[in-house]
């Protein structure tokens, strides 16, 4: 599914971050920025060594390293995600979702591709993830953006996509019925 909010074009799309080719990834992570086994192996030393001179961000943050190896993909974007329990989750992963925007946009990014943040190991819940992350990706739209012009969200499976997708349409219609924003699905 694509639509345009603005000057930007959000895509849902369902498979592996890793294999997408696009300015920037998003990589979920931990407050020591830790590389996940997959894509050390994917990205090489580099983007762990990278990481490790970084060695610490809050929850709630995001930080920037080179892709390394992978190919078609210029920066990974680490996102310091908040652990659904730990307190204060949606105003993290808020504060998330618009760290790695910024990122992109003040590194001159044109596209960039974020997973469902926080689902999965970090437990957050999919239906909340996506009206957090959605809710903050088209505010950033209304930014004075120079750069980015492509936000992807690689959804895991069927089920992901499906809730990202009847969300994405829920708030489009909202804007629509505001009269906010210019929007094109």
């Amino acid at each position: 599914m694509k639509a345009k909010v603005n000057k930007v074009t959000l895509q849902l799309t369902q498979g592996d971050i890793l294999a997408l080719s696009t300015a920037a990834i998003v990589m979920v992570t931990d407050p020591n920025i830790n590389v996940s086994e997959k894509l050390a192996a994917k990205a090489g030393t580099l983007v762990q060594e990278q990481a490790a001179q970084i060695g610490w961000s809050d929850v709630g943050t995001a930080v920037i390293t080179d892709a390394g190896q992978l190919l078609g993909v210029e920066k990974i974007i680490h996102a310091v995600a908040p652990r659904w329990g730990e307190g204060s989750e949606r105003g993290k992963l808020a504060n998330t979702t618009w760290a790695c925007l910024a990122l992109a946009e003040e590194n001159a990014l044109k596209s960039l591709a974020l997973p469902a943040i926080s689902t999965g190991t970090f437990g957050y819940p999919l239906e909340n993830c996506a009206t957090t992350m959605l809710a903050k990706i088209i505010d950033y739209t209304f930014e004075d953006l120079k750069n980015l012009r492509t936000i992807i969200l690689c959804l895991e499976d069927d089920a992901a996509y499906e809730i990202f997708r009847l969300e994405l349409l829920r708030q489009l219609q909202d804007l629509k019925e505001t009269g906010e924003g210019q929007i094109h699905v």
